[in-house]
């Protein structure tokens, strides 16, 4: 449709040009400007991917054709939008000079004088130029536009594609978290059944009861960590929200006793705070010596565990679990793990701003957390 007006526009304008000139024409002479003047016309149709050629040619054919006047113009608001600062310079130059050329051969033509048709030509064209230039910016403005939509868009994906990936990570450390401990403490009690066959009848059944405690409340983590991943957002609720705390330790420590572990705890600090960062530190703390004592049972059975919770200055508290190795202890035997939950662990410390370590030092093995607090 572009092209169509402006092929029509070129046309008419041409004729508005050759009308006037027609008389001045000889037969030869019409011939030609009309020859010249519908070639320019019709390249028109190529000028978006030709536009320097098809401006030179239309800018010369207007020097002595009135019929190629209108391709001229539209020839030179394509160039002015599409072509290099210096050609577009050139072109413009080359069709002022058309525009002195052209009333030399048609003198008077529709009672204009000379300087008349010259400074009507020059503005005409200079007006088209600076119409193509408008243009040409406007589309680059809307270019540059685009591509920081774009830009924005690719990074909005990248940081979508970030949170998924976080997201991802939290859920496998809440599954593991909630999931690991329970199932060491099954694998402890179902492992007593197995090589303890002298157990009296009581025994069996005291064990077999634990075990099924061990697995109600392992399904009751399950579903609690399931329940807030399907519809924790539209009940406020949260996977960063604590479930449990500084006050849950001891009874943390009293299902590790039933398994036969030596824990020992020492907790000076026993309330988890007001506030919601408190909250977050009293749970990291809680899953500390969670995966503290469900290492030991699989990698040290038989070995006792320390557990400290202590208040540190300035405003921290401090976390260890100390296991203290036995080195006739069956590897073998062992419980198997991931060895996610200490990094999962070191992640949750650092997202707090706190510092996380596990190393063995000496006979003991100690992972250790450094979490802020206000008293």
């Amino acid at each position: 449709m572009v092209d169509v007006v402006l092929i029509v526009g070129a046309v008419s304008f041409g004729l508005f040009m050759l009308i006037p000139t027609a008389a001045m024409h000889s037969g030869p002479a019409l011939i030609v400007d009309l020859t010249l003047g519908m070639v320019a016309c019709g390249l028109l149709v190529v000028r978006r991917r030709f536009p320097a050629q098809v401006g030179v040619f239309a800018v010369a054919a207007s020097a002595v054709s009135a019929f190629a006047a209108g391709a001229s113009l539209v020839a030179l608001f394509t160039a002015a939008i599409r072509i290099r600062p210096a050609i577009l310079a050139a072109l413009t130059v080359s069709e002022l000079v058309a525009t002195f050329c052209f009333p030399l051969l048609y003198a008077g033509a529709a009672d204009f004088s000379y300087a008349a048709q010259v400074t009507i030509g020059s503005l005409l064209n200079l007006a088209v130029v600076g119409w193509g230039l408008m243009v040409r910016a406007q589309r680059n403005y809307l270019r540059t536009v685009v591509e920081r939509a774009q830009d924005l868009e690719a990074g909005q994906e990248i940081l979508a594609a970030n949170a998924r990936d976080q997201e991802r990570r939290r859920i496998a450390r809440e599954m593991h978290d909630a999931l690991a401990h329970r199932l060491s403490l099954l694998s402890v009690h179902a492992g007593a059944l197995e090589l303890r066959p002298d157990l009296s009848s009581e025994q069996t059944r005291t064990m077999a009861g634990i075990i099924r405690d061990t697995s109600h409340r392992a399904l009751e983590d399950l579903q609690e960590v399931v329940g807030l991943l399907r519809d924790g957002a539209s009940q406020g609720s949260s996977l960063l929200t604590p479930h449990r705390g500084l006050e849950d330790l001891p009874a943390l420590v009293t299902e590790s006793r039933r398994t036969g572990s030596q824990v020992e705890l020492v907790q000076g600090v026993t309330k988890s705070g007001t506030s919601p960062r408190e909250h977050a530190a009293a749970a990291t703390a809680y899953r500390i010596v969670q995966e503290g004592l469900t290492n030991a049972r699989k990698h040290a059975p038989q070995s006792p565990v320390k557990v400290v919770v202590q208040p540190e200055e300035p405003d921290e508290i401090m976390v260890t679990v100390s296991t203290f190795l036995d080195p006739h202890t069956d590897a073998g035997s062992s419980i198997p793990g991931t060895g996610t939950g200490l990094r999962g662990l070191a992640e949750r410390v650092s997202l707090l701003g706190g510092t996380f370590s596990s190393a063995t030092a000496g006979n003991r093995f100690i992972i250790a957390g450094r979490l802020p607090w206000i008293a």
